[in-house]
């Protein structure tokens, strides 16, 4: 029997509130941990603010004060572009790359490394499915309220 589509909504909220809670280790937070990882992996183009707010579909603001959280505890540091000097890139110090030795996300990869090959597939296919989807529909709020923004700005 298939379960209902809320059961299993609750079942993959548990399991996020459960991994959100072991991010708080080590002295940063969940977002924290998310830009170090995300500034491991970006190319040097990506590097920047700007592009970690998208990246992350937060404000830039937002995004800021996470930076800046980081360069403080100096896990990450600026470099100025070669070609650009007026362009900085982020990048992870040598103290950031070891920290990320102990990232809590480290706990559910070894959980989904526990699943069958199947099992695994199976959720990586399903997961992307509904990432894609979800963000379809948050594409579809957001250009509605846009859209109703624009005619009450022309009233």
């Amino acid at each position: 029997m298939r379960p209902s589509a809320r059961a299993t909504a609750e079942v993959m909220a548990q399991v996020l509130r459960t991994t959100a809670s072991l991010a708080f280790t080590e002295g940063l937070n969940p977002a924290q941990w998310a830009a170090l990882r995300y500034f491991a992996q970006a190319t040097p183009s990506a590097r920047s603010v700007v592009a970690f707010a998208r990246y992350h579909g937060t404000t830039k603001g937002t995004a800021s004060q996470t930076i800046a959280a980081l360069l403080k505890k100096g896990l990450l540091d600026r470099h100025r572009g070669e070609r650009d000097r007026r362009t900085v890139n982020l990048v992870l110090t040598d103290a950031g790359r070891a920290l990320l030795d102990h990232d809590p996300l480290n706990e559910l990869a070894a959980a989904v490394a526990a699943l069958s090959d199947g099992q695994h597939k199976a959720m990586a296919e399903g997961l992307d499915q509904l990432l894609r989807t979800l963000l379809a529909r948050r594409a579809r709020r957001q250009a509605r309220r846009d859209s109703t923004a624009a005619e009450a700005a022309a009233e």
